[in-house]
């Protein structure tokens, strides 16, 4: 009865896999990159106090940077000719790592499509008005002994990516690029079930250095400055501020907005707006996986972060049109999920 179980189990999961999504995961599997140097493990924070950053970059202070990264464009993105080799450098904070590309966005899109194509991999979303665009979803079946009984264990997980870019000033873009990943729970007559679980941040980087070979990087390279480039310790609460819950982040609006665009790709509240002059992500929560007392009176929200010096503050509001009133306990649910995504960034580089 238990092999015959299994044989099913394996006909499902076999049946659910893709031939593409076999070049991704071979591609990354045999990578050497964690041969390339050491990364600092997960520290818990300590308390919050205003650390002494010196801050790279100002806040825009024209509408021009705009989440529609290539908006001033035009549609016609194909009809751009990327150069053969793009000047592409690696940015990073606590865990979160970048990259930042001397190209124009409307050039950079046709080499991200080229990207995956290459992997063998199709995209679920391509928008490049929104700088938006996301793969499908990859699975991966492994299977191993479980000792004397001669029978075999299984696992499965299944991953997308997601890429968003922004424009910076003198033809720069930022390329942010983040995983979602799911495990099989267990497989019913009805089909497989798939349980979300944390992602993980070297799986990212490890994208990024074929993303960097893909413009003309060496692999070599590549590994050495995804390896070694430092970040910075994060320091984060929450906090009720008259009866307002508030994210106080210790760091600079600029890199706190990196960061929260991040964190709200992660936790499956995907942007649909952003405008980092007006300081807000709008966002939504159909995806989100939360408790079954856990009720959410929208579908989406909005952000809004407030610089005060050497920290950031973060609020969560309902969106301008809408008509519902967001409620404490509703915005403390919401920001608790953007905390839990900022934990990879407690790192010291």
């Amino acid at each position: 009865m238990t092999n015959l179980r299994s044989v099913k189990i394996i006909m499902l999961l076999v049946s659910i896999m893709s031939l593409q999504s076999c070049a991704l995961v071979n591609r990354f599997a045999g990578t050497k990159y964690g041969e390339a140097a050491s990364i600092g493990g997960l520290e818990a924070p300590p308390e919050l106090v205003t650390p002494e950053w010196e801050d790279s970059l100002e806040i825009p202070q024209t509408s021009a940077d705009r989440v529609s990264a290539l908006e001033t464009y035009g549609k016609d993105i194909d009809a751009s000719v990327a150069p053969d080799f793009i000047d592409v450098s690696v940015r990073r904070e606590g865990d979160l790592r970048w990259l930042e590309a001397e190209i124009d966005p409307v050039n950079m899109w046709p080499l991200l499509r080229s990207f995956w194509a290459n992997q063998g991999i199709p995209l679920e979303r391509d928008e490049p008005m929104l700088g938006v665009m996301e793969t499908d979803w990859i699975e991966d079946i492994d299977s191993e002994s479980s000792g004397l009984s001669g029978g075999r264990e299984f696992t499965a997980t299944r991953s997308k990516y997601r890429i968003r870019i922004e424009r910076e000033p003198n033809s720069i873009t930022n390329i942010f690029l983040s995983e979602r990943r799911k495990e099989l729970q267990s497989v019913t007559e009805q089909g497989a079930v798939w349980t979300t679980v944390a992602t993980d941040p070297e799986i990212e980087a490890e994208i990024l250095v074929s993303l960097m070979e893909h413009v003309g990087r060496s692999r070599e390279d590549a590994l050495f400055e995804v390896a070694n480039t430092q970040g910075s310790r994060l320091y984060i609460e929450m906090q009720d501020i008259d009866g307002v819950p508030v994210l106080i982040v210790g760091d600079s609006y600029s890199r706190v907005w990196r960061r929260t665009g991040m964190a709200l790709d992660r936790a499956n509240m995907p942007v649909i707006e952003q405008n980092r002059s007006e300081a807000y992500y709008r966002f939504t929560v159909g995806s989100l996986k939360l408790p079954a007392e856990i009720v959410l009176n929208a579908s989406r929200y909005q952000l809004h972060l407030l610089p005060q010096g050497d920290v950031t503050l973060i609020t969560v509001h309902a969106v301008e049109e809408a008509s519902e009133i967001i409620t404490p306990h509703e915005a403390r649910v919401l920001l608790q999920q953007i905390l839990n995504s900022y934990q990879v960034f407690r790192t010291t580089g």
